[in-house]
């Protein structure tokens, strides 16, 4: 039986490997279209094409990608990039601008609106708001792996590799950004000695440090 391992991604075979990985473990919030389609442009399709080289794939031993780790080494050339080089490529038919009225009433409700946000204002991080705490912690990730390889110690290899990578490249701190509710991911997290960012990150409308809305921030001194 093939093994599987971690590699570099590869622009030649992996872009709808790894695409197929983000849709098939989106959170439900967002797993409906319009969503998903506007969430692989905020958390999977601008890293692989702006920053291949931080990004790493969970290979099946057949050649196929069923995981990656992608991310950032700093937050914000990263969001330089993405204004200056792929908002410019974005068809605004599929994703219009916030202040676009579209006239589909799919692409007018709260969420959506949000996620169009996002993508517009290149929003990849949750401290991009509060310099300070960007400037200690420049990296960013995010990792998704196809359930039938989880749960085999495989996202621990990824994060190794991923923070042996910034290690690499001289990068000092690193932050995500995860589900409030998903105790089981904060658990994973914590293993490596990330914790929960001591700053209020929502003008205190929560009133909790680290929130905003229903996502917390989780950070780490590498």
């Amino acid at each position: 039986m093939p093994t599987p391992f971690i590699r570099p991604y590869d622009s030649s075979r992996d872009f709808e490997a790894g695409l197929n990985v983000f849709y098939t473990t989106i959170d439900p919030g967002v797993s409906t279209e319009p969503s998903r389609t506007i969430g692989s442009h905020i958390w999977y399709r601008p890293y692989v094409i702006l920053s291949p080289e931080s990004c790493f794939m969970l290979d099946s031993g057949t050649g196929h990608a069923v995981g990656y780790i992608i991310g950032a080494p700093s937050t914000t050339t990263f969001a330089s990039l993405w204004k200056e080089k792929y908002l410019p490529s974005l068809d605004q038919s599929i994703i219009p601008p916030p202040e676009i009225q579209s006239g589909d009433p799919a692409m007018e409700t709260e969420t959506v609106k949000g996620l169009r946000k996002e993508v517009w204002s290149a929003g990849c991080s949750m401290l991009q708001s509060v310099p300070a705490e960007l400037e200690k912690y420049p990296a960013h990730l995010h990792i998704d792996i196809l359930p039938e390889f989880q749960g085999q110690g495989w996202g621990k290899l990824m994060v190794e590799r991923f923070l042996g990578y910034l290690g690499e490249q001289g990068v000092r701190g690193v932050h995500l950004g995860m589900v409030r509710t998903n105790e089981g991911a904060r658990r994973f997290y914590e293993r490596f000695n990330f914790s929960l960012c001591d700053q209020v990150l929502d003008n205190g409308e929560s009133q909790e440090k680290g929130r905003n809305g229903g996502a917390i921030c989780l950070v780490k001194i590498l």
